[in-house]
């Protein structure tokens, strides 16, 4: 059976989320197909779930792909089968009854939009939003992942505002779009895999952008909370190298030299920040970061991969820390993740799961 409108969800070890989700999507005002890519679960997420779930296309890997890999196996099976729109929808989320209608009459209203996504709610509390626009990198602003607050504004026709990127938690992406720019990358595994995914949309002539509804409750980062930060925190240190050696130069950006300047002082606070709450274990994850992003070491994390001359570095973050330290504590900075915000809103819609 085919369909235009594809829902990819990836599953690692997180069923009861992934079933949550099943259950919000029962009862779509709009037709949709829905492939689950278990993604070397410990579980066989099929055999759990395809009774309950009959109408729901099973693909297990036999590797964790992260969430690159997971969501390019759902987009090859779902193109395949004749996709004109694949919706990339965290397994952690759970969707109002207008999703998928709401979703496709915005890619129709606005064609000139490679990749979109809605305003994000938190799954508690459901009123707060969780994540709306993103601009990248601009000179005027801190940080690599710059919120542009996207207002909620009910319309006939979905509203839209243009963004540099997208939240990977809900990424609806065209066929046209991955006809021109290829699929994920999977050398970033995980983290901002979905920032480099949009910015290469733009580079390619398409819009990105949110529309100005909230669909989508997120649960949140349930796989790191699952397998632990020391992951995220090193994949963001890493990842962020390979995103500016990509996009660090693209027109209205800090520029190159500029860019890596600004990570370095990033992941240097962002280890402060670690050591300060006494989470020595991420600080050295920040830091393994960096010096395989360096080294230009992508992929999965590699435990047992040798790495001459690490001591010195965290030798002298630990003197710079140690030094900060007796100055003043460390500030909290921006998230790593884009587009995180909590900005209340006002009463959510009901959600019936």
């Amino acid at each position: 059976m085919t369909s235009a409108v594809w829902i990819v969800l990836v599953d690692f070890n997180g069923i009861e989320d992934t079933r949550r989700c099943l259950r919000s999507l029962v009862g779509q005002t709009a037709p949709v197909q829905v492939v689950v890519v278990d993604n070397a679960s410990r579980i066989d997420v099929s055999a759990a779930l395809a009774v309950e779930f009959p109408w729901v296309a099973f693909v297990r890997s036999d590797v964790n792909g992260g969430w690159a890999g997971g969501n390019n196996i759902g987009m090859r099976h779902v193109l395949a089968r004749g996709a004109d729109l694949m919706i990339l929808l965290n397994n952690d989320t759970v969707v109002g009854p207008e999703f998928t209608e709401r979703m496709t009459a915005a890619a129709a209203a606005h064609p000139d939009y490679g990749m979109i996504g809605p305003v994000i709610r938190f799954l508690a509390p459901p009123h707060e939003v969780q994540t709306d626009g993103v601009k990248f990198n601009r000179p005027q602003k801190s940080g690599f992942f710059q919120r542009h607050p996207v207002p909620l504004v009910a319309s006939v026709v979905p509203g839209i505002v243009e963004v540099d990127i997208v939240n990977g938690c809900c990424l609806m992406v065209r066929r046209t779009t991955v006809e021109s720019i290829g699929l994920i990358d999977e050398e970033f595994f995980l983290i901002h895999e979905e920032s480099d995914f949009c910015l290469r949309s733009q580079a390619a002539g398409f819009k990105n952008g949110v529309l100005t509804e909230s669909l989508v409750w997120h649960k949140g980062s349930s796989s790191f909370q699952r397998e632990g930060k020391r992951l995220q925190r090193y994949f963001d240190a890493r990842n962020l190298l390979r995103l500016i050696g990509r996009h660090g130069g693209r027109k209205g950006s800090r520029g190159q030299v500029r860019s890596y300047g600004h990570h370095l002082r990033y992941a240097f606070h962002r280890y402060a920040i670690e050591r300060d709450k006494n989470f020595d274990d991420s600080a050295s994850a920040v830091i393994q970061g960096l010096y395989d992003g360096l080294l230009s070491r992508w992929g999965p994390f590699v435990k047992e991969a040798r790495r001459p001359g690490l001591g010195i570095v965290a030798w002298v973050f630990d003197k710079l820390w140690r030094y900060g330290s007796s100055k003043t504590p460390a500030k909290a900075t921006q998230s790593e993740l884009p587009a995180a915000s909590s900005v209340a809103v006002g009463p959510a819609p009901p959600i019936s799961v």
